[in-house]
């Protein structure tokens, strides 16, 4: 009897072990969830402060279409459709790090360095990329 405690002790704490260890690094948990969520809130500050339509509307939806990583260069991308007809994407070299617009229409878009007082920017719907 105390053989077989020595052996069942060991075997319960190692089955232990590697059920929590499944748990805690499963791809579906959604532990990226919080990064990505924060990244996209900082690109929707970004188009609010320094994006404008150039048709004069008011921007109404902001739409992830793209977040991802590109491996060879490190830069990670984001693209957005913007009230459901034009697309804006964003790069960082690294995720919280200084966001660039890498590919935009300036016949849709207007870009400005400084911050823009007076966007109209109420309510806007934004759907995150998951």
């Amino acid at each position: 009897m105390a053989v077989k405690k020595k052996v069942l002790m060991p075997l319960g704490i190692a089955a232990i072990l590697i059920i929590g260890g499944i748990i805690m690094f499963n791809p579906f948990t959604g532990k990226d969830e919080p990064i990505h969520k924060h990244e996209q809130d900082r690109i929707v500050q970004y188009i609010r402060e320094h994006i404008e339509l150039v048709d004069g509307k008011p921007i109404k939806k902001i739409e992830f279409v793209e977040f991802q990583k590109n491996d060879m260069t490190g830069t990670w991308r984001m693209t957005t459709t913007i009230n459901s007809k034009y697309n804006i994407s964003f790069s960082e070299n690294e995720i919280g790090g200084e966001i660039e617009t890498a590919n935009y229409s300036p016949k849709e878009f207007k870009q400005s360095n400084e911050k823009i007082k007076s966007n109209r920017m109420d309510n806007v719907e934004i759907v995150y990329y998951y």
